[in-house]
């Protein structure tokens, strides 16, 4: 299947159906607001932006239990040792509206060996208007039993020294070498992003918490304000030292959730027949 564009005047934006629905690229003005997607794609880690459901980064070796359900999920890459990011992103996705300003993809998950046990439906909805884009995801329970469930966004940004970045947060997950969270720490944006700018020395792979669900990046040529909807309260960074990007994540509940059942910033709990809906938006400037 071929890529579908969504353009107006100044935003100009890809998506593959092929690849989990994901963005491919995503141009403001003519620059770059996420890091676009090689060619041809050979990873589910390839596109700019992606997103994640029925849950958020890792659980523990794909095991988990809920209810009378046992979990054993496959995880996705190879030497990755933990379930990440869920079904949507390694799924084709089914186009169900398409323009020049909006898509809406949908994707219906039935349960195989290694993957997760509850049957569900999903959709995505695209849409740009003037300066601004709109991405906005929904997942209902469609088996006959409880699910848990999660939603989040994966975006790609371009890192350069010097870039702006500014988001409120209250706290963060400490993580053990193989990244799952230990223990919950209290601070703030001026520890963990001294300057509003992403230490250039330290790899990030955490999950923040109490985010007042904004982020703003401030680089050469654009500014990008990205405001989440909010079901959104956590925000997942994702910045390895030495690279020319990083990921900056709204999501739902904290990593390996399932697992940590009497901690906070768990996952929701969905009836037969409910829905979880969640969105972010993009707000792109030029700076002055």
């Amino acid at each position: 299947m071929t890529h579908l564009r969504l353009h107006n005047t100044v935003l100009d934006l890809m998506i593959s159906p092929l690849h989990g629905g994901g963005i491919i690229s995503f141009e403001a003005f003519g620059e770059p607001v996420l890091k676009p997607a090689p060619d041809p794609i050979s990873r589910p880690t390839d596109p700019a932006a992606f997103v994640l459901l029925p849950y958020c980064n890792r659980i523990a070796h794909g095991r988990v239990s809920f209810g009378n359900q046992s979990l054993q999920l496959t995880p996705p890459l190879a030497g990755e040792p933990h379930a990440l990011h869920g079904e949507g992103w390694l799924s084709e996705w089914e186009v169900k509206a398409h323009d020049e300003q909006t898509v809406e993809l949908s994707f219906g998950h039935r349960p195989t060996d290694g993957t997760w046990p509850w049957a569900f439906e999903a959709t995505q909805h695209y849409g740009l208007s003037a300066n601004r884009f709109v991405h906005r995801l929904e997942i209902q329970n469609t088996s006959d039993q409880p699910m848990p469930a999660g939603l989040g966004f994966h975006p790609y940004f371009p890192r350069q020294p010097g870039d702006g970045f500014r988001a409120q947060v209250g706290g963060k997950w400490n993580v053990s070498t193989d990244l799952l969270p230990t223990d919950h720490e209290r601070g703030g944006s001026e520890i963990y992003w001294p300057g509003q700018q992403l230490p250039a020395d330290v790899s990030l792979d955490h999950c923040f918490t109490h985010w007042g669900g904004k982020l703003v990046i401030e680089r050469e040529n654009l500014r990008v304000s990205l405001t989440a909807s909010d079901e959104l309260g956590l925000l997942h960074v994702y910045a390895p030292s030495g690279t020319d990007f990083f990921c900056a994540e709204p999501v739902s509940h904290m990593p390996d959730a399932l697992n940590r059942p009497g901690e906070p910033n768990q996952m929701h709990v969905l009836l037969p027949g409910e829905a979880f809906k969640a969105s972010v938006a993009y707000l792109i400037e030029k700076p002055a």
